[in-house]
């Protein structure tokens, strides 16, 4: 009786064995990603710098996509690369650091400077 009882372990460790060598040699399978699942990188800032020469806003829609409201004093960007802030916030233009006081289809850049655009809170 022994004997069989041995001869069950070695058969079961077998099993084992074989199955952890199966586990860890097995590619682990993808789920398919779809669209309600996958989720969106968006951009909160847009970042480049100036040419000489050329204005804030040529670069922009040079290197985004990039959607404009035209108002009297000029294009005011509603979003850039599909994202859209809220009504409570605004695409921002900052011109080496500091908030532009000009808008950026006015203002030339030249090579030295660093625009940004961020997602700002509209404050009253």
């Amino acid at each position: 009786m022994t004997f069989k009882r041995f001869e069950t372990f070695i058969i079961v460790v077998i099993i084992a064995i074989v199955g952890i060598i199966y586990a860890f040699t097995q590619q682990p399978v993808k789920s398919p990603i779809t669209e309600s699942t996958q989720q969106k990188q968006t951009v909160s800032t847009v970042e480049y710098q100036g040419l000489d020469g050329k204005n804030a806003m040529e670069i922009l829609k040079s290197t985004h996509q990039v959607e404009v409201k035209s108002f009297s004093f000029g294009e005011m960007v509603e979003a850039i690369d599909g994202v859209k802030p809220d009504d409570k916030h605004f695409w921002a233009m900052y011109v080496n650091g500091a908030f532009s006081q000009v808008g950026a289809d006015q203002y030339i850049t030249k090579n030295s400077d660093h625009i940004k655009w961020q997602i700002d809170e509209i404050k009253f």
